[in-house]
């Protein structure tokens, strides 16, 4: 297997030479890495003291939130043994400690004594098999799990019998598919805390590119996650799903600001950063999409914005869309 070595955000990561980045024995992305960046913008507002990357491969988030995030005790956990050796290697070409498992996910859940202020789920596909264990045993009070979905053609309708049967949920294939997919997401993610009265709030959440993110904060006690739960319902043919709100603003606004001078922090991420800082504040479901609209004209968002907010209305554009609106208003024209 040879390799070269390539730079992201503040740490160099050797990753295996392959035509496609499918056929690689190890995995490595680019695309995530805004989902990097995000997670590792998110460690250092909490500030956590441990952290585990479930399915680490060749260990570059792990290495990120142990450098970046400075967080004390980082743990690195890949089934393959190739990846662990690499991750190994990695740790080692960046001098930098951290603690590297070859488990099978779940295994290393059942094998894990305490528990950890953060837990990453970054798999290929479903999140789903990997939830209740790293809920019930690994997340913290007080602490944060992320997990991506990269399964989008269920959670967007288009695969809507692989929805219902992994996330007991019937999609919308549509103008706001993407919103709903991560709205059903995060109520799997719900469900699997609530069977163990394990109150998750979601903090933030993204849609890009494949895939979709999610970050759930951590509770415990029945009252709290009879509270959390009375925010999943359905919409129109959709759900059930959750309802409440996506994003908690205080966060939003921290990461933007850690991010805005930050170098080792990607300008997509940024960018969608900056996007959400004002999505955030808007409270509603869905948005308006001027692209499906039958319009003569089609009018600038950012004038229609500005006429909502002077009627009194609360407005953004949405990272759902480049042609969507999120507000309060029940009608845009």
């Amino acid at each position: 297997m040879a390799f070269k070595t390539i730079s992201e955000g503040a740490v160099k990561l050797n990753i295996p030479i392959a035509k496609r980045i499918y056929d690689a024995d190890v995995f490595y992305n680019p695309v995530m890495v805004v989902n990097r960046d995000i997670s590792v913008l998110i460690a250092k507002v909490f500030g956590f003291g441990t952290a585990v990357d479930l399915l680490s491969a060749t260990g570059i988030r792990a290495l990120r939130l142990k450098k970046e995030a400075n967080i004390k005790e980082v743990c690195a956990n890949d089934a393959n043994p190739r990846a662990a050796k690499l991750i190994k290697a990695n740790a080692k070409l960046n001098r930098l400690k951290i603690n590297i498992t070859n488990l099978k996910a779940n295994d290393f859940f059942c094998r894990t004594s305490h528990g950890f202020d953060y837990v990453d789920i970054d798999p290929f596909g479903t999140p789903v098999p990997f939830l209740d264990l790293a809920v019930v045993r690994s997340v913290k009070k007080g602490g944060v799990i992320g997990v991506t979905a990269t399964d989008t053609a269920a959670l967007c309708g288009a695969a809507p019998s692989a929805c219902l049967r992994k996330y007991g949920a019937m999609p919308l294939h549509g103008n706001i598919m993407h919103e709903v997919g991560i709205r059903i997401l995060l109520k799997k993610v719900i469900e699997a805390g609530a069977q163990y009265d394990i109150a998750l709030t979601p903090v933030f959440c993204h849609s890009t590119e494949h895939y979709m993110r999610v970050y759930l904060k951590a509770d415990r006690g029945a009252g709290k996650t009879n509270s959390v739960l009375k925010q999943v319902g359905c919409y129109e043919n959709a759900g059930p799903l959750w309802l409440g709100r996506l994003w908690d603003e205080k966060l939003v606004d921290a990461i933007y600001k850690l991010s805005a001078n930050n170098k080792t922090i990607t300008s997509g991420t940024k960018k969608l950063l900056h996007l959400i800082k004002e999505e955030a504040k808007v409270d509603a479901f869905g948005y308006f999409d001027i692209a499906t609209m039958s319009l003569k004209q089609v009018p600038k968002l950012a004038d229609v914005i500005s006429n909502l907010k002077a009627k009194g209305f609360s407005a953004s554009r949405t990272h759902f869309s480049p042609t969507g609106i999120r507000t309060n208003a029940k009608k845009i024209f």
